[in-house]
């Protein structure tokens, strides 16, 4: 579990690791174990991504359980055989690497701040401001809430 101290630097890489973990468990899947639904291919995810409570706790390390079970469900996974299976395809341009970030505010109990994400860790292509709303708890820290939902593959409101 990620414990931090809050410096604009410890946050900067918390949120480049949040914005991450998506990516970890789509990227995982193997290419070479497909099976065919409804017309579309399915990679396996491996055992340490195998069910559904894999990974969302997975995903917990850094998120709420409300943005972790809409991270989960916009993997558009199927199950078989008691293993997860992700829907293949190409998931567009997404800026998930922080640029720069602001704090806007600070309680005890929350911080919100303001992210500059990009698609490029050396430059600001594809920018896209992100408002996140985070949970501290001692020195654990855990995103409650972001905006940008709805453009971005792995927020979006699932049905």
């Amino acid at each position: 579990m990620p414990t931090i101290s809050q410096t604009p630097n410890e946050l900067q890489a918390f949120i480049a690791a949040a914005e991450k973990v998506w990516f970890e468990v789509y990227d995982s899947a193997d290419s070479r174990r497909v099976i065919r639904v409804d017309g579309a291919d399915y990679y396996r995810l491996p055992v340490r991504f195998s069910t559904r409570a894999k990974v969302i706790s997975y995903f917990r390390k850094y998120w709420g359980i409300t943005m972790s079970n809409t991270m989960f469900c916009n993997l558009k996974t199927v199950s078989r055989n008691n293993r997860l299976y992700v829907i293949s395809g190409d998931t567009g341009t997404i800026a998930f690497i922080p640029r720069r970030l602001t704090v806007t505010g600070r309680t005890s109990t929350r911080i919100r701040l303001t992210a500059v994400l990009s698609i490029d860790d050396m430059s600001d292509e594809d920018i896209v401001n992100v408002r996140y709303l985070i949970g501290v708890s001692g020195r654990r820290l855990l995103i409650l809430n972001r905006d940008q939902k709805n453009t971005d593959t792995r927020y979006q409101t699932c049905r």
